[in-house]
């Protein structure tokens, strides 16, 4: 069964659609099997790509995001057996960039769900969820039955607080060992306190709610896994959801993972930890999996120190480098891509307003929500990094922040085929 897996722009955060359906059908048009939507939350908004035949559409860049958000997902769960209906809705962790804007895609204007839950799942503790004053993903994980729609949309199961378990978890029910499906990655303990734990320890409530809250948080992240259709060699194409996990995440995933599960065998594809920050992602992680392609979800946001999660130390000067390096020793080799040239954004490394941001233009198989194509599409196509004495061109610096866009990517995996794929952005 192919999947289709759309990476959302909600600027600085993360959302991401899976949708299953049957091989012939049309992904576009055709009916579905089974939605599972990840996340879906943002610190700062990037308004969507422009259609370039027309205008801009009207409002802020929120406004807009948000319209072309709920407009997106209403396209794909209104194409299923059971119309507006998600198999599962997986929040990671409690950082307002991964829930905050459940409320504004899964409500209608009378505060009731305009789509049916069958299964959540969420980790740490439910007031851990904090909206700016609002409260839905808090009783949605408490009081769920509030949230009804008397036309019939509810939760239908108990929201499940779980943390990462020791062995892999099937999300989808019903399906052969053969099938596609999303697992909950098994790597043993992640949870609060990990990083002075090493794997595992109680629950610390008072550290948690002072001074650590974020890095226990992005450490409790819950990690997935999306393994596509064996091929006729039995080989399976597969996908990594990290969230916001962290190295010493990876490192453990990595030292548990004795029969080379998270390894690629088809094509691999990983959604980095943290929006591409130096937290994530490290050197061994890159080596082990050995990824055809790297997304990330990231936006315009500075934090604390005035560097943004993906920039330039990390990005440019470690990353891309080491998996470039990777590729070559594994003959791995560049990702095609419809649609031709593409980029993405990062920023300097700089604490200084305003954020100077850079566009990287790239036939890499670096897929990031954060781009501006429009701006320079087919001026860099003859660059080929598959050549190790070639390497892609300088960034172009784009300092005026309301022409950045963002995009979202589709990947759809085992299409025509086990092992089969596409990759666009829209």
């Amino acid at each position: 069964m192919p999947v289709e897996v759309v990476f959302l722009n909600v600027g600085q955060g993360d959302c991401t659609l899976l949708w299953f359906y049957d091989r012939g059908t049309d992904p576009a048009t055709g009916i579905g099997t089974h939605a599972v939507l990840i996340d879906c939350g943002s610190a700062a908004a990037t308004a969507p790509l422009r259609d370039p035949t027309g205008p801009d559409a009207a409002g802020d860049a929120k406004a807009r995001m948000l319209s072309h958000l709920r407009t997106k997902l209403d396209g794909y769960l209104t194409r299923l057996p059971t119309p507006m209906t998600l198999d599962c809705l997986v929040i990671t962790h409690p950082d307002k960039d991964h829930f905050n804007l459940l409320q504004d895609v899964l409500l209608n204007a009378d505060g009731q769900l305009r789509c049916t839950l069958r299964r959540v799942l969420y980790t740490l503790e439910p007031g851990d969820y904090r909206e700016a004053g609002r409260s839905f993903v808090r009783d949605l994980l408490t009081d769920p039955d509030r949230l009804a729609n008397p036309a019939g949309h509810g939760v239908e199961n108990w929201p499940e607080q779980t943390f990462v378990p020791a062995v892999a978890q099937p999300l989808l029910p019903g399906r052969t060992d053969t099938d596609s499906n999303l697992y909950l990655l098994g790597g043993g303990w992640f949870g609060p306190g990990m990083h002075g734990m090493r794997g595992g320890g109680s629950w610390d409530a008072e550290r948690y709610q002072a001074t650590e809250k974020e890095r226990i948080a992005n450490q409790s992240s819950l990690v997935l896994a999306l393994l596509g259709e064996p091929d006729t060699s039995g080989k399976r194409q597969k996908v990594l959801f990290m969230g916001d996990a962290e190295e010493i995440n990876e490192q453990v995933l990595i030292g548990r993972d004795t029969t080379n599960e998270l390894r690629r065998e088809s094509n691999l594809w990983l959604k980095m930890g943290h929006h591409g920050s130096g937290s994530a992602t490290c050197d061994a992680w890159l080596e082990h999996v050995r990824p055809d392609g790297l997304f990330l979800s990231t936006g315009m946001l500075a934090f604390a120190g005035g560097s943004a999660t993906c920039n330039q130390r990390n990005m440019q000067d470690r990353v891309v480098p080491t998996w470039r390096r990777v590729r070559r020793e594994h003959g791995i080799p560049l990702p095609t891509v419809s649609g031709g040239q593409w980029g993405y954004g990062f920023q300097a490394n700089t604490g200084r307003k305003p954020w100077k941001a850079w566009y990287q233009p790239t036939v890499e198989g670096v897929f990031s929500t954060f781009a501006v194509p429009d701006l320079v599409v087919g001026r860099y196509g003859g660059n080929d990094p598959a050549i190790p004495v070639v390497v892609p061109p300088e960034p172009l610096p784009t300092d005026n922040l309301t022409a950045w866009r963002g995009v979202d990517w589709h990947l759809t995996i085992d299409h025509a085929a086990p092992g089969a794929y596409d990759i666009r952005y829209a």
